[in-house]
């Protein structure tokens, strides 16, 4: 693992020294060389480390009598076409630099690939951070009067060797809760953030700014014809998965998620034709196979001719991956799929791999997720002129629902009454807390602190009013965008993969062929609620028939069948949420704990044991860091 972190001084004469940067290095686990810089307003610090298509250094120059300096860690997959011109080898670092004095920080929209990068400019004694543009290699960073701190991990942030203060952040706990992460840009502490996706942050005299470089946008749709547009798609995809390949290089170390979904027997499937040999593929199968897709996983494999392995996930791996899941993960992080991802990418470390291509971000682009086929269908119910939804039919249907207690009807009323719900309530309306009321789960001085009108899923609702989207559809693509993907998935795979010593790859994630998905017209995307309708269409030429037509399961773990059905895994749940060590934390109320775990015992569904995971996960990082 590794990545950059340091300390920018607001004082402008306090000077850092290698040794003042090693805790904070060490804490990043860069077992490699370690090096640091002295600039006007502190240091930048970064580890190198070998390894496939990673890009891990850092530059200094001097431009009239000031320096500049670069510190970069990441992969860049058109050093070629950016370094082309000088007409001999360039340090790649430099040549960046290079870049940034003939086009400030515009020069990043030169970049494809993933990245985080520190850069010093003493001409204007200003400092900025970044990430790439959906945020594969993530930043936080602490701000007080005295210093900024950034670190590629939170471990980094908490080492500094300077004072850097910690205070849970009570909105946080509620997030977790809610939906397994901290959104961004909060972290689970107050005084630490996580920068956005495709921003620059900018300290100049100890004020800091956030800005922007890049933001995906669905306003320009292209008006060709289908089979042009699947022509550009195919095209575009290629080229995204070539363009990394050309880095790792053809070779035994290269592998794939192959999960059984569309996305990953996609990248299996094109990989195997520009390799032109047989690609070593890895998936993760339960027996619960309500969860498990391993069957289709197995098809895929046979098609592309795969040199293919399996991991059945048991309850007993759960335990064995706890411990890994809290060191690795800088904050309460409780996607239960974090789990099968480890043993996925352990078992290709362990067959030779180095690198794994995953398919993530092709639902989200491509409009793949079973919620999208729910919110047109309630969609459907406004096409009904209003006068005779309101005088006819919801009258009708209430009042017969009423009386003669038919199923039927009784669904008919629930329709109509999310129905009615308008955009961007609509989305979250079976969130947890909007099921469970808050005031019943948290203790009140909790309540107090956050406020009572606190909504949980407000970062939900404030991407659907920014997303640069002229129908319902691409919005909601633009809020999974953020919140699925940034906040989650990337998060998930990168550092279960980063710890089993995987690098991964995302062509689905690169930024041209995310602009070409945003063209894509939505009734094209998705055809009635046929899901990814456009996509496989576009594949059929490629994709085994069983993956075209199969349902859409999702990478899940079955987390909440185990918490009831393992005996293990059940005591440690009444431990973690019902021990007088966790209820005297003052979090959340007793009564409203035993409730839930009451409930999950006869609930079928998924619904409550995730939350119980979610406070299990929660309860764990407490006793570890608290």
């Amino acid at each position: 693992m590794s990545g950059i972190c340091g300390v920018v001084f607001h004082d402008q004469g306090r000077r850092l020294t290698p040794a003042d940067l090693s805790p904070m290095l060490q804490a990043l686990e860069i077992a490699a060389q370690q090096r640091s810089l002295a600039a006007s307003l502190g240091s930048v610090g970064i580890g190198t480390q070998e390894f496939p298509g990673r890009l891990a250094g850092m530059a200094e120059i001097t431009l009239y009598g000031r320096p500049l300096a670069l510190a970069f860690h990441g992969s860049l997959y058109n050093l070629r076409e950016l370094f082309s011109s000088e007409g001999q080898r360039v340090n790649p670092f430099e040549g960046l630099l290079h870049y940034y004095v003939k086009e400030k920080m515009g020069f990043l929209r030169r970049l494809r690939g993933e990245f985080a990068l520190a850069l010093w400019d003493g001409r204007e004694d200003t400092f900025y951070l970044a990430t790439d543009r959906f945020r594969v290699h993530p930043l936080f960073y602490y701000q007080d009067q005295e210093k900024l701190v950034f670190a590629s991990r939170m471990k980094g942030i908490l080492a500094c060797p300077f004072p850097v203060k910690q205070t849970v952040n009570p909105e946080a706990v509620v997030d977790i809760v809610a939906s397994s992460i901290v959104p961004t840009p909060k972290t689970i502490f107050q005084e630490v953030n996580k920068l956005p996706p495709g921003h620059i942050l900018t300290c100049r005299n100890g004020q800091i700014g956030l800005a922007p470089y890049w933001e995906i946008s669905f306003l320009q749709p292209d008006d060709a014809k289908e089979a042009e547009l699947a022509w550009k798609l195919k095209t575009s995809l290629t080229d995204a998965v070539s363009t990394r390949l050309a880095g790792d290089g053809i070779s035994d170390r290269i592998g794939t998620f192959l999960s059984g979904g569309v996305d990953s027997s996609t990248v299996t499937g094109i990989l195997t034709q520009l390799t032109d040999r047989s690609i070593k593929s890895f998936s993760i199968g339960f027996a619960e196979s309500k969860f498990s897709e391993i069957n289709y996983a197995r098809i895929v494999a046979r098609t592309f001719g795969a040199e293919h392995y399996e991991y059945f996930v048991t309850p007993s791996d759960v335990g064995t991956v706890i411990p890994v899941l809290l060191k690795t993960f800088d904050e309460p992080f409780a996607n239960a799929s974090a789990i099968p991802t480890y043993f996925c990418a352990k078992m290709a470390r362990e067959h030779g791999v180095q690198v794994l291509y995953a398919g993530d971000g092709g639902d989200e682009l491509f409009a793949g997720n079973e919620r999208y086929a729910t919110q047109r269908l309630f969609e459907y119910y406004h096409k009904i002129p209003a006068w005779l939804r309101e005088l006819l039919i919801k009258p009708l249907i209430f009042t017969s629902a009423e009386k003669i207690q038919c199923e039927l009807l009784i669904k008919g009323m629930k329709y109509i009454q999310r129905a009615d719900i308008p955009y961007p309530d609509r989305l979250s309306s079976y969130g947890f807390l909007k099921v469970f009321p808050m005031t019943e789960l948290f203790e009140d001085d909790l309540l107090e602190t956050i406020g009572k009108n606190y909504d949980p899923y407000e970062s939900q609702n404030s991407y659907y009013f920014r997303a640069l989207a002229a129908n319902e559809l691409d919005r909601q693509l633009y809020i999974d965008l953020k919140l699925a993907i940034s906040d989650n998935d990337l998060f998930k795979v990168t550092r279960m993969t980063e710890v089993a010593d995987v690098t991964v790859r995302y062509p689905f994630l690169d930024h041209c062929l995310a602009e070409f998905a945003a063209t894509v017209p939505a009734n094209i995307k998705m055809r009635g609620r046929q899901l990814r309708s456009f996509f496989k269409k576009a594949y059929a030429d490629l994709l085994p028939l069983e993956t075209r037509t199969k349902e859409k399961h999702g990478f899940g773990l079955p987390i909440p069948i185990w918490l009831r059905t393992d005996k293990q895994l059940n005591e440690m749940m009444y431990d973690l949420i019902l021990s007088p060590r966790s209820v005297q934390r003052g979090l959340l109320r007793r009564r409203a704990l035993e409730e839930l775990v009451e409930r999950h015992k006869t609930d079928e569904t998924s619904f409550y044991g995730t939350t119980l995971w979610n406070l299990m996960v929660l309860e764990l990082w407490h006793r570890i860091y608290c």
